[in-house]
């Protein structure tokens, strides 16, 4: 009896609704408030970096052109880098924490964002990644809505670069997908922006409560709504930008990290964001089922066309609507990455990220 792909077929099919349940989340996310005059409490701007120069030289001007009404720190904790983190961060005026060696019981990430932490002086921390790069009125902005609606953190999903068609592809699938699994409210921070009270990173124990996550992020995020914190994730894409990653190694390695670890934080929630990425993969199943001479032709324009029109939202955010014509692609780089990854720390080797095992 030949195999009957009809169901496989038929499974791109969940992809609008999913797409929709995406868009919700998406739409459901407020921005900044509009920063008052008047002085703001002390600032503290925490980089994390391990063999970040190329990145440095264009976070850091950035930052210097902040428009913030009150003291300003900018530290960025060198993790033991083997290219010139440490001197571009003193060209540029930052305060460098030196890293020699790893702890035991961390990972490097969190062990970073720690040291910062300790050596800042602020009233608020704000922890950033150093691929990316901030507008002049971003910090003003996210200290004054903390303060205006009294809360104890708040963590923004900024503006994604991309520098090719794979990363293009393979970043709008995955951020479509992510937001098609649970609210981001529900526990989610963003590591690339997390803005936190220094009582409130204090009192909580901060990174070192979830040093030993390679999602240091979202451990934390679901740590202090564990506590009882107000924390609130908000748009930012008109605030800052990030341009995640600079090769198609760093993409795989990335996508590989996040899979690995994002199934134990989601939950059952992510089997929404599973399905999303495979309904939009499945056209190609439908072409591989055509060669096979498994399914009529006429199922492949009908997918292909669902899937497309699904992610025609999600492509505008990243260029252009016509390169949702391309997403079963971009799905299967990362379901691919994803089943990678998961395997990898399955069978106990972990995944490779800025040269460590995590």
């Amino acid at each position: 009896m030949p195999y009957d792909w009809r169901p496989q077929a038929a499974l791109t099919f969940l992809a609008l609704p999913l797409s929709l349940r995406a868009k919700l989340h998406y739409d459901s996310l407020a921005s900044l408030a509009q920063a008052p005059a008047g002085e703001l409490p002390m600032l503290s701007v925490i980089i994390p970096a391990r063999n970040e120069a190329a990145n440095l030289v264009h976070l850091l001007p950035s930052l210097q052109r902040l428009d913030y009404p009150g003291p300003l720190e900018i530290i960025v904790v060198d993790d033991n880098s083997t290219d010139q983190t440490a001197r571009i961060a003193e060209a540029y005026g930052a305060r460098v924490v030196q890293i020699d060696h790893l702890p035991p019981g961390w990972k490097g990430k969190p062990h970073a964002c720690h040291r910062g932490a300790e050596a800042a002086r602020g009233q608020w921390l704000l922890f950033t990644d150093a691929d990316t790069l901030h507008l002049p009125p971003s910090a003003a902005r996210a200290v004054s809505t903390a303060l205006r609606h009294g809360l104890d953190g708040l963590s923004l999903f900024i503006k994604q670069e991309c520098r090719g068609t794979v990363d293009r592809l393979a970043l709008m699938t995955a951020y479509a997908g992510l937001f098609a699994g649970a609210p981001p409210e529900d526990r989610l921070l963003n590591g690339q922006y997390i803005l936190l009270r220094r009582d409130v990173y204090e009192h909580s124990g901060g990174f070192s409560a979830v040093r030993q996550e390679a999602l240091e992020d979202v451990a934390l995020g679901y740590h202090l709504r564990q506590l009882g914190y107000s924390i609130a994730v908000l748009l930012g894409e008109d605030m800052a930008s990030v341009r995640m990653y600079g090769s198609l190694a760093q993409l795989w390695h990335g996508m590989n990290r996040l899979a690995a670890d994002s199934l134990r934080w989601s939950g059952p929630q992510a089997l929404w964001t599973g399905l999303f990425v495979t309904a939009l993969m499945s056209p190609l199943v439908v072409l591989l089922a055509i060669a096979k001479g498994g399914l009529n032709r006429r199922w492949l324009p009908l997918t292909w066309a669902t899937a497309t029109l699904s992610m025609i939202p999600w492509a505008q955010r990243f260029g252009s609507p016509a390169w949702a014509l391309l997403v079963p692609l971009g799905a299967l780089f990362v379901q691919a990455a994803a089943a990678w990854g998961l395997l990898s720390r399955l069978f106990g080797r972990g995944v490779l990220w800025k040269g460590r095992r995590v």
